[in-house]
């Protein structure tokens, strides 16, 4: 619907700048504008005048079909438009002054778009750098997971995950989130990218925050590293973290979202101990960063649930308290049995707060991603 809405903003807009063209050519009535402008102008200048009212049109115009043929790029006759149109309003402020708040509301937009543009290029630029350090995929043999606990041996036979380590991972996702208890869900649509040989993910998220703004967030986790980004309508920074807490945050989530990858349980930089035979619990180092966490399987042997402590924000207090990653669903999906349906919630003493519902609309391996 704002899709709509601005396209046709766009198209109205445009056209009447016509009317200029038409007043200073005299093809319309006499009195389709007062002719008044903010200094005298010449026959000549007026007819040069309504020449570039009729351009600024055609540039509307332009603009508005590269807007619904969501071309990048449309920006570029919309901010051309946008200075002659308002050059074009204040010379002939008292019939066109009302044409400013349009101007307004399209420059915003525009802005948005060129900072839209700017940061999916960097994520682009993010998604390559992390999938060109990936190894190529390879195949498990049976002494690979000799020495797994028989918990963690069972899962992945369940799961069918015993034939090859893949290289790379791609997911597409739908969910919804909070900000914080009560709150209003936000919902999202994210891709996110794994490798598994080095370590690493990438999560490109559009939320859809209350009054039809933007967030885009993005979450890397590489080199051992964490850094989250959040920025409001692509512009404003809400969030640009890193540091010992975001390392740990990040790692965990790798850790928890193997039930999106199980093969990679045979990594060397994972060290699985069984507690009990529903239980085991995970230990991951890599590049200076460590994580520990514990998985939870249901009687047919998939994994029920993820917990760990782990450090979180909570009304500017940066403290460690427990977070839980809890699987509601399994689907078969490309050959495996895929955990499709997830919540996450912080476990603290005022009670549960789940934050996060997500579902897997799609997952992909190594050449088949795109």
């Amino acid at each position: 619907m704002a899709r709509l809405l601005f396209a046709a903003l766009l198209i109205v807009h445009g056209l009447t700048h016509v009317i200029g063209f038409l007043k200073e050519w005299k093809m319309g009535p006499s009195t389709i504008l007062s002719g008044k402008t903010l200094f005298p102008l010449t026959t000549g200048a007026a007819k040069f005048a309504g020449i570039i009212w009729l351009f600024t049109s055609l540039l509307w115009i332009v603009a508005m079909l590269g807007f619904v043929l969501k071309k990048d790029s449309f920006w570029i006759p919309a901010l051309i438009a946008l200075v002659l149109s308002q050059i074009l309003i204040v010379i002939y402020w008292q019939d066109a002054r009302y044409g400013t708040i349009a101007n307004i509301i399209i420059f915003v937009a525009v802005l948005v778009n060129i900072a839209r543009v700017s940061f999916e290029k960097r994520v682009n630029n993010e998604v390559s750098a992390l999938l060109v350090l990936r190894t190529s995929s390879r195949e498990i043999r049976k002494e690979s997971i000799a020495f797994l606990p028989p918990v963690v041996k069972n899962w992945l036979e369940v799961t069918r995950s015993t034939s090859v380590v893949p290289s790379n991972v791609k997911l597409i996702q739908k969910g919804a989130m909070q900000s914080k208890p009560g709150a209003d869900w936000m919902p999202f649509d994210a891709t996110q990218y794994y490798t598994i040989e080095p370590p690493g993910f990438l999560w490109n998220a559009r939320i859809k925050a209350p009054g039809c703004i933007i967030i885009a967030g993005r979450d890397k986790f590489e080199d051992g590293k964490g850094n989250m980004l959040i920025k409001a309508l692509y512009i404003y920074t809400l969030a640009n973290a890193s540091g010992k807490e975001i390392d740990q945050g990040t790692m965990l989530r790798y850790m928890g979202e193997l039930v999106w990858f199980p093969e990679a349980a045979i990594k060397e930089y994972y060290q699985w101990e069984q507690i009990d035979a529903s239980t085991a619990a995970l230990t991951m180092t890599y590049d200076g960063t460590t994580a520990r966490g514990v998985f939870i399987f249901d009687e047919k042997g998939l994994v029920k649930s993820f917990s760990a402590k782990r450090f979180g924000d909570f009304d500017g207090e940066v403290r460690m308290e427990t977070w839980e990653v809890k699987v509601t669903e399994y689907s078969e999906m490309n050959d495996h049995l895929i955990a499709t349906k997830c919540e996450v919630t912080w476990k603290l003493k005022d009670g549960d707060f789940t934050w996060l519902k997500l579902e897997v609309r799609d997952i992909a391996y190594d050449g088949n991603i795109k």
